[in-house]
């Protein structure tokens, strides 16, 4: 094994000991030597993870076992990155897979540019058996391109949610993404050395990095799977039932641990666009003076993004619910002054009439196809079907 990894594969986990178990199994299943992966578990039982894991003897392996008394997400998330010595960095959830010939792509970009600041790409998404409510139609780019973006590009998509859904469009982050010791190093020294300051790890860290960074490559090709396990938070998305048992997990493990601007309304009970703008008001509370910038009408679309995510409600229970603690929200924000913007229509998202196809350059299959039952073994029917890697166009 190299001295130092071209990549450490980071996966803080929390309780999901199954899927994490077959995630250490399908990552650690290429024997390449560049790669580190650092497993910290933060669970109620370390027992599970600390017997699985005394059976592997892997020399790229850094486990983390659980403490005594569970850490906080953001906690654990630091940790773990802390114990990663790679040249590049990687952190996935205990239900996700990512490309272990990730290293092969770094070193094709920084063959052609030693100075990226962080790499993006396309994922898709898989529902483990146990969560599964409905069929599902999985879109997945066929595009084979790799460019670049630069900060007013990423920038306007996080901060000013230019082009949002339910949440900004920004790839860039450590989650799903990958950033370069350097950048990691500089962000410790300019944010009071800390790369995670909200239980919105993923997004607290983006603001961060597209704040300083100027940049970035994306890969258009999917190099991981989002993974929707039954406990995950992404299984929440409009099902209030999943929702509640979510946000009553996240008051529990973080009491007397806020991580929220005082006072404000949108926290984990109004939804991922709410947990997203809490994090931002807590960096621009903490950093706006120094790197912040305004981006007009940025509120009218966070109003939209909002009504885009109470649509997604799959029953009209979780859709009343929903629309409920949004509303509330929204009427002790800056004086009710968007609440006339918060106007959504229950539309029953779920469907049993998925589309099946291309459409532009995204090719949608069943999520059930080949018999996948993990993240990893759809990823392979992915490779199967995406274009040869060789044939990238890098427009850089």
């Amino acid at each position: 094994m190299p001295d130092v990894p071209k990549l450490s594969i980071c996966v803080p986990s929390r309780n999901r000991q199954d899927c994490f178990r077959q995630t250490i199994i399908d990552l650690t299943a290429n024997k390449r030597s560049d790669i580190e992966f650092v497993f910290a578990d933060n669970s109620d039982d370390p027992d599970v993870m600390d017997d699985f894991m005394r059976g592997l003897d892997d020399p790229r392996i850094v486990y983390l076992p659980s403490r005594e008394t569970a850490l906080s997400i953001t906690d654990n998330w630091e940790r773990t990155v802390a114990a990663a010595t790679g040249a590049w960095v990687c952190v996935i959830g205990d239900d996700d897979y990512v490309e272990t010939d990730l290293p092969d792509y770094i070193e094709s970009i920084e063959a052609r540019d030693k100075t990226v600041e962080a790499i993006g790409w396309n994922r898709a998404p898989f529902q483990w058996i146990a969560a599964r409510t409905d069929i599902k139609s999985i879109p997945f780019s066929l595009a084979n391109r790799v460019q670049r973006h630069t900060q007013g590009q990423i920038a306007g998509r996080l901060f000013g949610w230019h082009g949002a859904t339910y949440m900004p469009q920004s790839p860039y982050g450590i989650y799903h993404a990958a950033v370069p010791r350097r950048t990691l190093e500089r962000i410790l020294c300019d944010f009071s050395d800390r790369l995670f300051e909200h239980h919105t790890v993923d997004y607290a860290f983006s603001h961060k990095l597209v704040s300083i960074s100027e940049n970035y490559v994306f890969i258009s090709r999917p190099i991981s799977i989002l993974g929707v396990s039954a406990s995950s938070g992404s299984a929440a998305v409009g099902n209030s039932r999943v929702l509640r048992k979510v946000v009553d997990a996240h008051a529990r493990e973080n009491a007397g641990r806020p991580d929220t601007a005082v006072g404000f309304p949108f926290g984990p009970d109004s939804g991922v666009a709410g947990n997203i703008l809490s994090a931002q008001t807590l960096f621009m509370s903490r950093y706006g003076t120094k790197y912040g910038k305004e981006y007009p009408g940025w509120e009218e679309r966070f109003c939209h993004a909002a009504v885009m995510e109470c649509q997604l409600a799959r029953d009209m229970e979780s859709y009343t619910q929903q629309y409920a603690r949004i509303s509330a929200a929204f009427a002790r924000w800056r004086d009710g002054k968007y609440l006339p913007l918060f106007t959504p229509q229950f539309t029953a998202a779920a469907t049993d009439k998925p589309y099946w196809g291309l459409r532009g350059d995204h090719l949608h299959i069943g999520q059930e196809v080949a018999g996948a039952d993990t993240p990893h073994a759809f990823y392979q029917v992915l490779k199967a079907i995406l274009p040869e890697r060789a044939t990238i166009e890098y427009a850089l």
